[in-house]
């Protein structure tokens, strides 16, 4: 059942954003929970398994941010040819972003295996915890792969201006790995108990059942895909066109857990297993508490995108302006509620009274700067739809490398994990006023045309 894809260009940009924002954020939501859900098995087996998954989740985090970029690229090149009614390009785009994904992901799960035990070393993992990290890992590097599929189905549909059935392919995958998890982790019934590993299976069986799925919508329920018509110079053309917003949107992913992946360096050699454990838990909250943000993210690139390539310049400052607004918004919403509940929420993951202890500042603390975070992957995302990469680059490398990595190390270093919360803080609010500042003062608001 072929179906034309909305059209973004009329009516109202606050009802556009608001009806993909519901299924969205649910999507993201469903996405998140599975990991939460995982912390919470493995925080109740012990201190190491939580540590272990800690080492892991910016290694994952950096596989799934290609994917994210990649995404990036695709659905800012199939908007923008939607935006001016090309409906064979946007097909010949959408089936060459399904064998770009298959080809980049299929080599970085290799990279990966070869240089993940030096990784985890140069992380500091200790002697207890790297052999759980590696357990964990020979299964997380392959579902990369088909959370790269899912993920594609997702943003191709998304292009289209579709809300409610991308949403239903996350949710599927999410749903399946909460479903398998405690049947691996704790071997109920005839499974094996695999604990640290069975957590990672649970989410690759999850991923390829998300993928069969995505890709069955997309190619025979949607038809938003032209395999025959792909010769090897199109597969090139529509390669080098998808990257060139893919490429500079994966390194505005990368950017963000290699920056995760130094604060748990930071602390790891700083302070210990403890603070890493806490470190973990106050993370996928944090993941958890930005489910809304990044939705936000999700639903402004399709927006801009159709608007931009339709060269309505005031129809995409509108759509930054009102998207900004959510930021602000939801950071107050959350920052309270998370404030409110600070004393309880570290005791869902965990028992040991002294990660609690060291997980608790975070919710005073950073919570109520999640605005200005927001605010710089939303502008990043919908200026990467407009082909305008480098904006987000930018922000993100000035917001990871400039503030949050050395604000970082220079809490650790004066104030423990309180200090390390306070960096994080701070980042987030400069980082925020920059990129709200250029974004709407700077920014071309127009589109770079194929």
């Amino acid at each position: 059942m072929a179906k034309q894809s909305l059209d973004l260009t009329q009516g109202s940009i606050p009802r556009h954003v608001l009806r993909m924002l519901g299924p969205f954020w649910l999507a993201i939501l469903a996405l998140m929970s599975a990991g939460v859900v995982d912390t919470i098995y493995l925080g109740h087996l012990s201190t190491n398994a939580l540590a272990a998954v800690g080492f892991c989740f910016p290694i994952i985090f950096l596989g799934n941010s290609v994917n994210i970029g990649l995404g990036a690229g695709t659905l800012s090149a199939i908007s923008r040819a939607i935006g001016r009614k090309d409906t064979t390009l946007s097909r010949t785009l959408a089936s060459s972003a399904i064998l770009l994904t298959i080809v980049l992901m299929t080599a970085l799960c290799f990279g990966g295996f070869l240089i993940m035990s030096a990784v985890l070393d140069m992380m500091g993992a200790s002697a207890q915890i790297k052999p759980l990290s590696l357990g964990y890992l020979k299964y997380a590097l392959p579902s990369l792969v088909f959370m790269g599929l899912a993920m594609m189905s997702n943003n191709i549909l998304r292009a289209g201006g579709e809300a409610l059935l991308p949403s239903s392919i996350m949710i599927l995958g999410a749903v399946l790995n909460i479903i398998f998890d405690p049947f691996l982790i704790f071997g109920i019934g005839p499974f094996p108990r695999l604990e640290v590993e069975g957590a990672a299976i649970a989410t690759l069986l999850a991923n390829v059942v998300a993928t069969c799925f995505g890709l069955y919508v997309l190619i025979f329920h949607r038809r938003m895909t032209a395999f025959t018509k792909l010769t090897i110079q199109r597969l090139q053309t529509t390669w080098v066109l998808i990257l060139r917003v893919g490429l500079p949107a994966i390194g505005t992913n990368i950017i963000v857990p290699v920056a995760g992946l130094i604060a748990t360096a930071i602390i790891a050699r700083k302070l210990g297993t403890t603070e890493i454990a806490a470190f973990t838990v106050v993370s996928r909250v944090e993941m958890l508490a930005l489910t809304m943000l990044y939705a936000l993210s999700a639903c402004i690139g399709a927006v801009t995108g159709q608007n931009g390539g339709a060269d309505l310049t005031d129809r995409v400052r509108e759509t930054f302006v009102f998207c900004f607004k959510i930021c602000f918004a939801w950071g107050a919403f959350i920052g309270v509620v998370l404030g409110l509940f600070a004393n309880l929420i570290p005791q869902i993951f965990t028992q040991d009274a002294e990660v609690i202890a060291l997980a608790v500042p975070y919710f005073w603390i950073v919570p109520v700067t999640f605005a200005g975070y927001g605010a710089v992957f939303v502008a990043a995302a919908g200026l990467n739809a407009l082909g305008r990469p480098s904006y987000g680059l930018i922000f993100t490398i000035i917001r990871s490398m400039f503030l949050f990595v050395p604000f970082i190390w220079l809490g650790v270093h004066f104030y423990g994990m309180t200090g390390a919360y306070i960096g994080i803080a701070s980042a987030n609010i400069l980082s925020g006023a920059i990129a709200l500042f250029y974004t709407l003062k700077k920014a071309p608001m127009e589109a770079v045309h194929h």
